[in-house]
């Protein structure tokens, strides 16, 4: 009898646990100064905003309040990585050849893996392939094709023991070391080091975008993805970061393979000062979908970080621009609806700018209804089969060409919300860099940064 005294206790106590823990069926709210109270049926109806039908580009939290699946491998990097910059020396994102490095990248390698016959898994730029391309970087074989590679990683080549070079003898390092910043928007349309054999038009190669950021949280888990518009400013989705304080993420720049801990140039962390998230973001239609990080401390410009343009307000000539541009997406989220997995080799998508008519009326055709008002802090690209950003993109870049200014881009949209993902004819909204350039002026001015031009 005790013990069923005891269980019946422990039972009322979770019972009570739980009611504590269930909102009140209703709550008096007083209405902002933009809404007033009428009738729910009659705001369900005459509604045409989207609200509870928009699909955003959020990671599926399957494990739990505040928790996300995340890869042993990714966070053991993660792990290695703050020890090993705890004892680093000199340049962040330079490797150099002193004895300290040498040591410490050899503790966090624990030597090479075997991959065959008198054959190691080596950092790619550290082996002779026998093939080099015209411009010296050495050709390699990605996860596109990696039944060649023998189990290595992407950023690694199977290489014969005789064919492994030293690091001071890289003929690529004195281009690295002579690195200049010429300007914001500039990409790398031959990557850096690294190219991909069997190239699909779906992955960057290593260092093509060097604005794009990976925000994570204080464990190393990805949470969203993120634009470099400053040394230390970074844009991302409002939606993405909502449930964030500043002290709970880490931005992380200069990345590609999200798996791997032996890329050429490493990424860079930052912690985040202050975040500014638009005052008249909406978490239901997702209108004003924009946030301002400042960083503790700038990034260090490199080869693999630098800036993206912002454009000029919106205007007419500024959307013709754009629908005329070559624009692409990046972004680690998964490929389709139906994926599992996010990729880890950072994805690279080109999409066509949609006019916001043009948008509006193909939106309409979905579960969005046919009254559906799409609101003029979107901007839309995409509805090709195939092509699309998806789950785990959010906050991640669409950026457009630069007219008459090759392999420069400006920012024109941050991944917020779509139908599904990749259907013919359904392009997903994206918040409007330009529509939203004076609020991005203001916080920046606000925070003590001169408004961004495009030098």
């Amino acid at each position: 009898m005790a013990i069923v005294a005891i269980t019946m206790k422990l039972l009322l106590v979770a019972c009570l646990a739980l009611i504590s823990l269930t909102p009140p069926a209703s709550s008096i709210h007083t209405c902002p100064s933009h809404q007033s109270c009428v009738d729910k049926k009659i705001c369900e109806v005459s509604d045409d905003s989207g609200r509870g039908k928009l699909g955003v580009r959020v990671l599926d939290l399957s494990c739990g309040p505040s928790q996300v699946c995340c890869d042993k491998a990714q966070l053991e990097s993660y792990y290695i990585e703050i020890e090993y910059r705890k004892q680093r020396q000199g340049n962040p994102w330079l490797f150099t050849t002193t004895t300290t490095t040498t040591t410490i990248t050899a503790k966090a390698d624990e030597g090479y893996k075997s991959c065959g016959l008198l054959k190691e898994c080596v950092p790619r730029h550290l082996c002779k392939t026998g093939v080099v391309n015209e411009d010296g970087r050495y050709i390699i074989k990605a996860r596109i094709n990696e039944d060649s590679n023998f189990g290595c990683r992407s950023v690694e080549q199977c290489c014969p023991l005789d064919d492994q070079i030293e690091e001071e003898k890289n003929p690529n390092l004195r281009s690295v070391q002579d690195f200049q910043f010429k300007g914001c928007g500039y990409s790398n349309p031959r990557g850096l080091y690294y190219t991909l054999d069997g190239y699909n038009d779906n992955e960057s190669i290593f260092g093509e975008f060097p604005w794009m950021i990976a925000l994570m949280d204080m464990e190393g888990n990805f949470i969203c993805g993120g634009t470099l518009i400053h040394p230390q400013l970074v844009l991302t989705s409002a939606h993405n970061v909502a449930n964030y304080t500043e002290d709970s993420l880490l931005a992380r720049a200069g990345d590609w393979d999200l798996n791997t801990q032996t890329e050429r140039l490493p990424y860079q962390m930052r912690r985040i000062s202050r975040m500014h998230r638009h005052e008249n973001f909406n978490k239901l239609t997702f209108y004003n979908d924009i946030a301002l990080l400042v960083l503790e401390r700038p990034f260090q410009l490199a080869p693999h970080i630098q800036p993206v343009c912002l454009p000029p307000p919106e205007s007419p000539q500024l959307s013709e621009q754009l629908e005329r541009a070559q624009c692409l997406a990046t972004g680690w989220g998964h490929s389709n609806s139906s994926s599992r997995t996010m990729e880890h080799l950072l994805k690279r998508i080109v999409l066509p700018v949609v006019d916001h008519e043009s948008c509006q009326r193909l939106l309409r055709l979905t579960v969005l209804g046919r009254r559906y008002r799409l609101h003029d802090s979107f901007i839309c690209a995409g509805g090709v089969k195939g092509r699309d950003t998806c789950k785990g993109d959010g906050g991640s870049p669409l950026f457009c060409m630069m007219p008459g200014q090759p392999d420069r881009y400006q920012l024109a949209g941050i991944v917020s919300w779509g139908i599904e993902c990749a259907e013919k004819d359904v392009p997903a909204a994206y918040a409007n860099v330009a529509y939203l350039r004076s609020w991005i002026d203001e916080k920046m001015v606000e925070c003590g940064f001169p408004p961004s031009e495009n030098v």
